[in-house]
């Protein structure tokens, strides 16, 4: 891999020929060597300085940033954005955000340091400016630790349907959320990467002010990563008795497949509790309406129980534990009762988010990190 260290830009950009444009560039291996990338547009007065792959990241595409000023930033990298993606990348943000909430600094710093080879702070130190502070470093990283509201980053070449609606579900989830697209030219050996604005609403793009500092453009390769299971691949539930709009809503919690758990008709079981007529299920999807918990004909009801004889045996997390990291993500749609966690979906996008909420925990289980 080579890198070129670009000192002068201007107007050189019009002289390169639009037949170098749109090769690719991995936005993962870019931003891990020039975290600054990521502030050129926004943050100028205050970006990123280190970024690294997330720990135990099932997606390998969401990064952990932070600025001179500790705070912690989210960067999620889509590679080939189309549904399955997604949603594992989703499922990714939410489970990364929950390793890190309420952690003490060197939860973070660790992982940066056995990267980076050296202690955090003295590379934030190199990249920041003279009035830097370590002091003042370390606050801030604990701070942001503590809020556990981390503003995501997506950066994509192109603002295409699924990504915008990738955005939509985030910020629906009250997260602070911001595109930012990027351009790659090549010519004489010569390798650039332009930021660029997008804008969601119409899907376009304008190219946004370039940083005179200098920049560090590397040479990127695209690996390669299994087929992720496609939705048709996942066994229906049963439809007897339910309405349209349940109907489309069951296509989606049947993603729920992917806990681990056995399923038998509308209820999910610790693996070997299935065999038990008398068993009671773990997870159970309610759509009956003159049922407890009673759901709408246009929603379903999850149940989780959250006790030690089930969910909290089964990720071996304590029963307050799954309550906490499902209390930390901004769902209103949930409430308490006689020890389990009722979760609510009333669309099919609530039904992903819903998905995506106890994947994230099943992920930050399997990390032992709580």
């Amino acid at each position: 891999m080579c890198c070129v260290r670009v000192t002068q830009v201007g107007d050189r950009w019009q002289h390169f020929s639009p037949r170098f444009a749109n090769k690719r560039l991995d936005a993962v291996q870019l931003l891990t060597e020039v975290p600054e990338f990521l502030g050129i547009l926004d943050l100028k007065d205050n970006p990123p300085l280190v970024a690294m792959v997330a720990p135990n990241s099932s997606s390998g595409r969401v990064l952990v940033a932070i600025d001179g000023r500790g705070k912690v930033y989210l960067v999620a990298c889509p590679d080939r954005a189309d549904e399955s993606e997604l949603s594992a990348l989703i499922g990714d943000i939410l489970a990364t955000g929950g390793r890190f909430w309420h952690q003490p600094y060197k939860t973070i710093a660790g992982p940066f340091e056995d990267m980076l080879g050296t202690a955090l702070t003295s590379r934030v130190s190199s990249r920041a400016g003279k009035d830097w502070s370590s002091d003042s470093f370390r606050t801030g990283v604990e701070r942001s630790l503590n809020q556990g509201k981390f503003p995501v980053l997506v950066v994509t070449k192109e603002l295409t349907a699924p990504i915008q609606d990738m955005l939509n579900y985030l910020k629906n989830m009250n997260l602070e959320v911001k595109p930012l697209g990027f351009r790659y030219f090549k010519s004489n050996g010569v390798e650039l990467a332009q930021p660029v604005v997008l804008h969601e609403k119409a899907g376009k793009v304008r190219f946004g002010e370039i940083s005179h500092r200098e920049r560090f453009t590397p040479v990127a390769t695209i690996s390669t990563k299994p087929e992720k299971k496609k939705l048709e691949q996942y066994p229906p539930f049963p439809s007897e008795n339910v309405t349209p709009e349940q109907e489309q809503i069951l296509k989606n919690l049947v993603r729920l497949d992917d806990l681990g758990l056995e399923r038998r008709g509308l209820e999910y079981f610790r693996p070997g509790l299935d065999k038990k007529e008398t068993a009671k299920g773990t997870i159970v999807v309610a759509v009956n309406p003159d049922r407890w918990p009673f759901p709408k004909p246009k929603e379903v009801i999850v149940v989780v129980n959250t006790s030690y004889s089930h969910l909290a045996s089964y990720l071996r997390l304590k029963p307050e534990e799954i309550e906490d990291f499902l209390g930390s993500l901004p769902r209103t749609q949930r409430k308490e009762h006689r020890g389990c966690m009722l979760l609510r979906a009333a669309g099919v996008h609530e039904a992903l988010q819903l998905v995506n909420e106890l994947k994230a925990l099943k992920e930050i289980a399997s990390s032992g990190v709580t």
